[in-house]
Parts: C-alpha cells; structure tokens; sequence
C-alpha cells in the first residue's frame, strides 16, 4: 500500500471504543470489528471507570456500550459518557431489548440501540451511521408506537411547563440550550465559556455535539433550527437574554464600519 492509500484510509477510520461487562461478549464485539477495515478498535472495558478513563484517553467517535454494569445499572454508563464527551456517538448494546428501555436510551442521547443478538452487519452499519452523526434511534420509534408515543407525551409535557423544551428527536441537554441561548446573542466560544463558568474548548465540544444532533452545518443553522421547532423562543424566559437569531459575520462587521465612519 502506497503512503498516500495508507494515508486515505487512516483518515476514513471510525475509532470505536467497547465498554461492556461481560468478556466474552466483549471479545464477541471485537471481532466483529475486524469485519469492516474502517472500524478500528482504540479501547475496551470491562468497568464504567475503566469505560471512562479510556473515553479521555482515546477520543472514539463511537463507543458500544452495554447495560449491565453493577456500579451503574441500566443507562447510567451511556448518559455519563455524552456527559464527558458531548460529540461521542454511542450505541446501547443491551442485554435484554425492550420498549422503556429504547425510551431510555433516547432520552440518553444515545445514537442508537440494539440487543446482543443483533447480527454482525446491522451493527457494523450502525456504526458508521452513528459516526456520520446520524441518529438511527429515531428510526427505530417508527416501529415502537409506544415508544413514540411516549416522547410525544415528554414533548408535550416540556412545552407547556417552565422547562426548556427538548425533543427525543433531536436530544439537546439543559447546557446545549444554554449554550445556543448564547450563540443567539452572537457570543464566541470564549465569552460563553466565561459566562458559564467553562472553558472554551468545553463550548466548542458542546456546539459540535449541537451540529451534528441537529444535522445542520453552522451555528447560525442552529439556532434557527431551534426556534422553528420550539427549543428556544424569541421572548425565552428562563434566560436572562433575549433570543435572537444570530447576525451573520459579515453584515456586523459592516455595522461597526458605518458606525466608525460616522
């Protein structure tokens, strides 16, 4: 392979990180990685803390993890880990699959879910759909009536309540709202950091995690992506701000010219 192949195909890699109790299945998850040459192995854990340590330590882009740790039981390993890294796509592998358990995993975040049983192919392309920022759990919902019903009932609930309403559809955390408030008034990452009491590189991970849950390009995109859909409003209460959508570059640095001028 020439250096320039090697090179192509080191950029396509989808760095997958394995956090799942049991050894054997976790083994199982591995070579089932070797089936696709884009799927590279980075990290595997038997533990939640081990899950986490190896999270900072390798960056994935997608993390497989199951729902039978002791120390955190159910969901808790998948929701902690999008709390460490907003931009981690992960995948719940579930030992048993059920309906308030799906409701679970979208209310994690979680780009997708699946059982066990889930054959080779089907995960390899949950995988590389997850990566790409897709969330293929929304897809799921459409054979789960239940289910979907139940995240209506949630989003209906949040909208008429003094939260900030979120949907499952498109599962933004109380701090990426926060964060989009801020966007709105046209703040960089810096001064939202320091209004937040975060760093900078923490608001450019979250606004990151914010792009690609909304499937949009820009920050601008964003915001009015929220607005049309009810996540923010224009007279937003809860924030000490008024929501606006933000004003491009471009034309503000033609307002401060005009006003220099005159």
């Amino acid at each position: 392979m020439t250096e320039t192949a090697a090179e192509a195909t080191t950029e396509k890699a989808i760095r997958v990180l394995i956090v799942e109790r049991e050894p054997l299945f976790r083994r199982g998850l591995a070579g089932c990685l070797l089936l696709a040459p884009e799927l590279v192995l980075v990290g595997s854990a038997g533990t939640a803390e081990e899950g986490y340590r190896l999270a900072d330590q390798t960056g994935p882009d997608v993390a497989l993890v199951g729902t039978t740790f002791q120390e955190s039981p159910g969901l808790g390993v998948a929701a902690e880990m999008r709390r460490r890294h907003p931009a981690l796509a992960t995948i719940i592998v579930a030992a048993n699959e059920s309906d308030d358990e799906l409701f679970g995993a979208i209310r994690a975040g979680a780009s997708a879910y699946c059982g066990k049983d889930v054959d080779e192919q089907v995960l390899i392309d949950l995988i590389r759909r997850s990566a790409t920022g897709e969330y293929v759990i929304n897809e799921q919902l459409l054979d789960k009536p239940y289910v979907a019903a139940r995240v209506l009932d949630q989003f209906r609930n949040a909208t008429s309540s003094s939260l900030a309403p979120t949907s499952a559809f498109a599962p933004l955390t109380e701090r990426e709202l926060d964060i989009l408030r801020n966007v709105s008034d046209g703040m960089t990452n810096a001064e939202i950091g320091f209004a937040l009491g975060i760093s900078a590189q923490t608001v450019k991970n979250h606004v990151t995690s914010i792009l690609r849950k909304l499937a949009v390009n820009d920050r601008t995109q964003a915001v009015v992506t929220a607005l049309r859909r009810g996540w923010l409003s224009i007279d937003d209460q809860s924030s000490t701000t008024t929501i606006r959508p933000p004003t491009p570059l471009s034309t503000e640095r033609r307002s401060r010219k005009s006003s220099s001028s005159s």
